[in-house]
């Protein structure tokens, strides 16, 4: 992915998160609500472009039944 497209994605993604939680931010500075849509932004991006995806451990054939 070049510069341009994850600088726009990560304005796009700081735009929409901003929007969904300045009412719950309002005892925040300027500076700590920058700082925190920034790093909010960053893991959108991130997640978007390279989600993780967790294989789920094999359930026990052996499994122990819970007493009654």
């Amino acid at each position: 992915m070049d510069d341009k497209r994850k600088s726009e994605a990560i304005a796009a993604a700081r735009r929409e998160i901003a929007r969904r939680i300045a009412r719950f931010c309002t005892t925040l500075t300027q500076e700590e609500l920058d700082l925190l849509l920034d790093r909010m932004a960053y893991v959108q991006w991130k997640y978007d472009v390279a989600p993780i995806v967790v294989d789920l451990p094999a359930l026990k054939a052996n499994r122990r039944e819970l007493p009654d």
